[in-house]
This record gives structure tokens, C-alpha cells and sequence, in this order.
């Protein structure tokens, strides 16, 4: 079974769609609005590679899409990234899939999400952790924390979907969680 995340466009949560015309920039991707649904489970088929810091994902990604490209997977089809640093502290889980089995993968589930923020580009941003930035400080000026994974779909059409998990409130620090 193959889902899509369907969405309308909407303003950002502030109700002004500025902040998503500055991260387009000049000529970019224009996003529709952040809004906040309910994120399906996906059960796919992929790879991961595990990361130590954030600035290892860009090329943990364009490898994992190489190699998923090899197998013709990327062809007009939606690919799914997710990063999760939910389950072990000191890495972060990369993961590249598509729909349907190929050479080289394995099943992966992409857990749903009671509430997620979701926002979909036009077109792949220029700079995507600079999205996140801008999703995670939208999240934050209405009491939500975003939770992970986070998940990244690249559509056929070349458009890009950004969604994570969200609850309200502030997360604790480290030491806030051992005291």
C-alpha cells in the first residue's frame, strides 16, 4: 500500500507566509504553509547509514540516494528520507526508501504521528537544514517542541515534504532529565 501525504495550502502558523518567502529566497522553492496533522505509518523499503553530528546528513544522504539511484528507485518516484536521533543519543539513523522492494534494501516503517508540523516546497530547498531551522522556530513560538524523527519526502514531481512529530511544551535538557 502506497500512502501520500495530501495537503492544502494554508498559511504559516503566525498566519503570514514571509517567513517561508525568505528561506525560498530569490527564485526558490516557495513552501505552502506549516500546518499541523496527523502523520500516517509508512511501511517502505530502504537503507540507512548511522551519523555522529548533524553535518554528516547531507552526505550520508546524497550517498544513500546514489545508491538507491543505482537501482533505479529515484525515477519518478516519491523517495522518503528520515533522520532519527530518537532511539541512541550519540547517533543519527539516516534513512533513504521508496515504496517498493529493490536490490539492496530492507523493510523499514516510518512511524506515524498523532500531530506532526508538515510543510511542502515547491521544490527542494537550497539549504534544508535552514527548513528544519525554520520549521523548529515556528513550532517553538506556539509552545510545541518538534520530537522526531523528522522525515523529508521528495516527490516525483520534485517537490519536497517536510513533517515531524510535535508535542507542546519545551524539551528537557539532558541534566533537567536527571535531576
Amino acid at each position: 500500500m502506497r500512502l501520500t501525504l495530501r495537503l492544502t495550502p494554508c498559511h504559516g502558523l503566525n498566519g503570514s507566509m514571509e517567513p517561508m518567502r525568505k528561506l525560498a529566497g530569490e527564485g526558490g522553492a516557495m513552501a505552502h504553509g506549516l500546518a499541523l496533522v496527523g502523520l500516517p505509518e509508512l511501511e517502505l523499503h530502504g537503507m540507512s547509514e548511522a551519523v555522529r553530528e548533524e553535518t554528516e546528513i547531507p552526505g550520508a544522504v546524497a550517498r544513500l540516494l546514489e545508491r538507491l539511484k543505482g537501482q533505479g528507485a529515484i525515477e519518478s518516484r516519491e523517495v522518503h528520507l528520515c533522520y532519527d536521533g530518537t532511539s541512541d543519543r550519540t547517533l543519527i539513523r539516516v534513512t533513504a526508501a521508496v515504496g517498493e522492494p529493490m536490490t539492496g534494501t530492507r523493510p523499514v516503517t516510518l512511524p506515524g504521528a498523532g500531530t506532526a508540523a508538515v510543510i511542502r516546497f515547491g521544490e527542494r530547498p537550497v539549504n534544508t537544514g535552514d527548513a528544519w531551522l525554520m520549521v523548529d522556530t515556528a513550532l517553538r513560538g506556539k509552545g510545541l517542541t518538534a520530537v522526531g524523527p523528522y522525515r523529508q519526502t521528495i516527490h516525483g514531481d520534485g517537490s519536497v515534504t517536510l513533517a515531524v512529530p510535535v508535542s507542546s511544551g519545551t524539551p528537557r535538557t539532558e541534566a533537567e532529565a536527571g535531576a
